[in-house]
């Protein structure tokens, strides 16, 4: 179970997935993303552009000639196009103005990369946490382990900086040497090693009692779906006659590689549908084929975002798995990489996808069929206390979409501890309206977004079991096997 929760609550933001999800189609190499297209720019729209590029013309110009200070037209070129993404208010489309950025935001989406090896989060007081090592990589080598705090960076205090800035401190050439220093318990120790090309591994599986194959699915990267197959393969002449696939945590990748891991479950149907612009303008269907079929439950938790969710639709909707867990993200968009006509890179988003049943991902994510929270562990006291802090329930009212007031923020304030992602403003707006609804369908409540009096005491019920859960068992898996072993 994630701890990412309770520390978004405590410090007032969510942190969890806006950047760190990706769900790619691919990669464009022709100029302004040419070569991918479903919508195109109408006569009257390219009028509308011949009259108003030359005057964006003469406005960088002005600006160039009578600012304060020297700035060459690159700066402001690259604000142009860095504007005109943030207009569209969607953080997953990005102009970059620098390669070593796009590179950095591929490589996270690819599983490739050259550093050291290990994944990290900001923990509880903000310092960089080693969360994983990987296996036989520079870190694993040297000494690094799981819990380890990054301090120093060849003799750089680190602990002000932002987990990007470190992680590029981390990166290099292969080949070069970099010196990191860790705080363990109340001991410091210095680590020097050597950058290597690292591969992230995406697939870990076992065999658990009771013929029961478990495969751990850590991101959807550019080789996951032969990984996935191979594992899969292996279980099953290793004796597995039932399957756990765990894509909790997972915060995405390449939609194709979650589209060929859905695909080996399903002889034949939809796996998802692209929507742009309101209306489905592609249905990918699986390959009609024969298909033998395994018991299989799929474990999903509120961090499982974008091709996680592609997944976990496709699975349910086509009655190829059972969902256990909590409700997943809700990140139902997908982004191309492109480059510009000067060859800058961006990434935008292109079409919403949809669950084989047509269902909406964005902003509502895939409900499970069996509702399931682990316990916070470490966490408990801190979301005890925070929940002490909490707005009130009242019951003089009953908000709606577009209406304001403290039931809405109290309700916020818990749906955020639950891991929805509502907005935290009192207002029920489209964020909040959506966390309500999959709320309510998780619960078993008719979802129509309304902050009604049954769902204010159920969201507060939920809460503190939540709160109150002190084991340290992992109940969604044991939930998993207690269905196959049925």
């Amino acid at each position: 179970m994630s701890r990412k929760t309770v520390k978004s609550i405590a410090i007032i933001i969510i942190i969890a997935m806006v950047i760190t999800s990706f769900s790619f189609v691919l990669f464009l190499p022709g100029a302004s993303g040419a070569g991918y297209v479903y919508g195109a720019t109408t006569a009257q729209e390219q009028k509308y552009l011949n009259e108003n590029l030359k005057e964006l013309e003469n406005y960088l110009k002005l600006i160039h000639d009578n600012y304060k200070d020297e700035v060459d037209y690159k700066t402001l070129m690259d604000g142009a196009f860095e504007g005109a993404m943030y207009s569209l208010g969607d953080p997953y489309s990005n102009f970059f103005s620098s390669d070593g950025d796009a590179q950095d935001y591929i490589e996270s989406a690819t599983g490739e990369y050259t550093g050291i090896g290990v994944t990290m989060k900001a923990n509880i007081e903000g310092l960089c946490e080693v969360t994983s090592v990987q296996p036989k990589g520079p870190a694993q080598k040297a000494g690094v382990r799981e819990g380890d705090l990054i301090v120093r960076v060849d003799g750089q205090d680190v602990t002000e900086k932002s987990l990007y800035d470190i992680s590029g401190l981390l990166k290099g050439d292969a080949g070069t040497t970099v010196t990191v220093t860790v705080k363990r318990s109340d001991s410091e120790l210095t680590f020097t090693m050597i950058r290597e090309k690292i591969k992230h591994v995406s697939i870990e599986y076992e065999m658990l009692e009771g013929g029961i194959g478990y495969i751990s699915l850590l991101g959807f990267e550019s080789n996951g779906a032969a990984e996935f197959k191979s594992a899969k393969a292996t279980l099953v002449k290793q004796g597995a006659k039932s399957l756990i696939v765990d894509v909790r945590d997972n915060p995405g990748g390449l939609v194709d590689t979650a589209i060929a891991i859905a695909d080996g479950f399903l002889a034949k149907g939809d796996i998802t549908h692209y929507r742009e612009k309101g209306k489905i303008v592609e249905t990918v269907r699986a390959k009609e084929k024969t298909v033998e079929k395994i018991p299989t439950v799929l474990l999903i938790n509120e961090n499982s975002a974008s091709a996680s969710e592609m997944l976990a639709g496709a699975l349910k909707d086509n009655k190829a798995a059972t969902l256990v867990g909590a409700t997943t993200y809700g990140k139902g968009v997908a982004q191309v990489v492109g480059y510009t006509g000067g060859g800058s890179p961006f990434t935008i988003s292109v079409f919403y996808f949809l669950t084989p049943n047509k269902d909406e991902i964005q902003h509502v994510g895939v409900t499970p069929d069996y509702v399931v929270r682990n316990s916070i562990g470490e966490f408990r006291l801190e979301a005890l206390n925070l929940y002490q802090s909490f707005a009130p329930f009242v019951n003089t009212s009953k908000p709606g979409p577009g209406e304001t007031g403290l039931n809405v923020f109290a309700a916020q304030q818990r749906l955020l501890l639950l891991g929805y992602t509502p907005s935290r403003n009192a207002i029920m707006d489209e964020a909040t309206v959506a966390a309500v609804k999959a709320f309510q369908r998780e619960a078993g409540l008719h979802a129509y977004g309304v902050l009604d009096l049954t769902t204010m005491r159920k969201i507060d019920e939920i809460t503190l079991a939540y709160i109150s859960n002190d084991s340290d068992e992992d109940l969604q898996l044991k939930k998993a096997i207690e269905l196959l072993k049925i």
